[in-house]
């Protein structure tokens, strides 16, 4: 069967998320199979009908010939390569550049409002800025370029290596922690207030940022739909939107939690 000969079920309309997309337009495929494909398709960056007419057409012939995905068409990843159409049919550019400074200047003001949060409550008028501190924030902004610069290769890397990089993102963690608690040394210090207004302008750009991008489409979702169907759109990017606002708001929350259980011991 070509291509454009591929079917769907009866319940053809119903748009679906990513995850689960391969199990309803590909339910005889094996899974695994699937899910190489799928991966692999999406760090060529397939636009998200494509790869569905791709998964049809795999199931019809997988139907009608009564052989596996792995019989027919062999490696996963090796057939998503000889798949893979063009350039002109690949999906866009999705990396706003304001979508990505957005979240960077998002996340800087989460830290700051949260380190400056912790010195008031804790009495403090001033935010000592430590050597501890600076080496967390040199690793959060390297973090944030490593995921924002690579990010095909990082997805890439975290589908073939997932358990290394679960040790590489639990040592990074303990790293950040080691240096707060062993790099207590002064370097300068900042108010309070000025550090919370800082902070604040930092959250309230980055939102602005990341709105605006959102509303001019220039975030797109492209989820996986299968022949004849269109996408629903979904509110997952606003709430992307608003995550570093209500995850500051979290954080100190949690900050005040904190220093009110140490005063009553």
């Amino acid at each position: 069967m070509n291509r454009n000969g591929a079917t769907m079920g009866k319940d053809s309309t119903r748009s679906f998320g990513t995850l689960d997309a391969y199990t309803r337009l590909a339910p005889n495929v094996e899974k695994g199979w699937a899910e190489q494909f799928v991966l692999e398709q999406r760090l060529l960056g397939l636009q998200g009908s494509r790869i569905g007419d791709s998964l049809a057409l795999v199931e019809s012939h997988v139907v009608e010939s009564g052989e596996s995905a792995e019989a027919a068409f062999g490696d996963p990843r090796r057939y998503a390569e000889e798949d893979a159409p063009e350039q002109s049919e690949r999906s866009p550019d999705r990396l706003d550049r304001g979508w990505s400074l957005g979240i960077v200047l998002g996340l800087a003001g989460m830290l700051l409002s949260t380190f400056s949060a912790q010195a008031a409550f804790s009495g403090e008028s001033s935010l000592h800025v430590t050597v501890g501190l600076l080496v967390v924030l040199a690793i959060v902004a390297g973090s944030a370029a490593l995921v924002l610069l690579t990010t095909p290769v990082l997805m890439r890397a975290l589908a073939q290596f997932p358990m290394r990089n679960w040790v590489g993102w639990m040592l990074l963690l303990a790293g950040m922690v080691g240096a707060l608690l062993l790099l207590p040394q002064p370097v300068g210090e900042i108010g309070v207030v000025s550090a919370l207004v800082i902070a604040g302008i930092l959250l309230a750009v980055g939102l602005l940022l990341q709105l605006r991008a959102h509303l001019r489409g220039r975030v797109q979702e492209d989820p996986i739909v299968g022949p004849g169907e269109q996408p629903v759109r979904s509110r997952a990017g606003l709430v992307a939107v608003l995550i570093f606002p209500v995850a500051t708001i979290a954080m100190i929350g949690f900050s005040w939690l904190l220093q009110a259980i140490v005063e009553q011991f």
